[in-house]
């Protein structure tokens, strides 16, 4: 799977998270980049990337449980600050 920011940013705004975080903080969130979301643990960058697999959860919070059933079957992230690769 390769995503870049752009689809991040759709898949948000399409669950109007540009709204409830006003479009100011909104673009702070985005302009962290892919990278730092790793690095901090992002729910809502789970969310995405579990969406993008395929894998459905009925709240944007992930369970610590699925995130280590999940993490077992990744073999390889690349993360720059607009792109973002993983191979499961």
């Amino acid at each position: 799977m390769k995503v870049e920011i752009g689809d991040f940013e759709e898949w948000l705004r399409e669950r109007g998270y540009d709204l409830m975080m006003g479009e100011e903080n909104f673009r702070l969130y985005l302009r962290l980049g892919f990278s730092s979301m790793l690095f901090y643990n992002s729910n809502l960058l789970f969310s995405f990337i579990l969406d993008r697999i395929g894998v459905k959860i009925p709240e944007d919070r992930v369970p610590d449980r699925a995130r280590f059933e999940i993490a077992k079957r990744i073999r390889r992230i690349s993360a720059t600050k607009n792109t973002l690769e993983i191979e499961i």
